[in-house]
């Protein structure tokens, strides 16, 4: 599953980065990495930027980028 797929207000594990390597580490420096735990905010329509919650800070993502950002349900609450 996508990062942009998520629903609103949803959890899931990051799994993979799919980006180029200035993104991937520019955003693993911020704490999104592979096994972290990031809720959805907000999910914009018509292709704006999807709102997640990264540990203890909130981080706006281009709907391109959250498409290369592989994920997977978890059930934390």
């Amino acid at each position: 599953m996508r990062l942009s797929e998520v629903g609103r207000g949803k959890q899931c594990r990051v799994k993979e980065l799919y980006l180029s390597p200035e993104m991937k580490r520019k955003l693993l420096e911020l704490g999104l990495f592979p096994g972290q735990i990031v809720e959805v905010l907000q999910d914009a329509p018509f292709g704006g930027p999807v709102k997640i919650k990264v540990g203890d800070y909130c981080l706006a993502l281009r709907k391109s980028e959250a498409d290369n950002i592989e994920v997977e349900e978890c059930n934390v609450q």
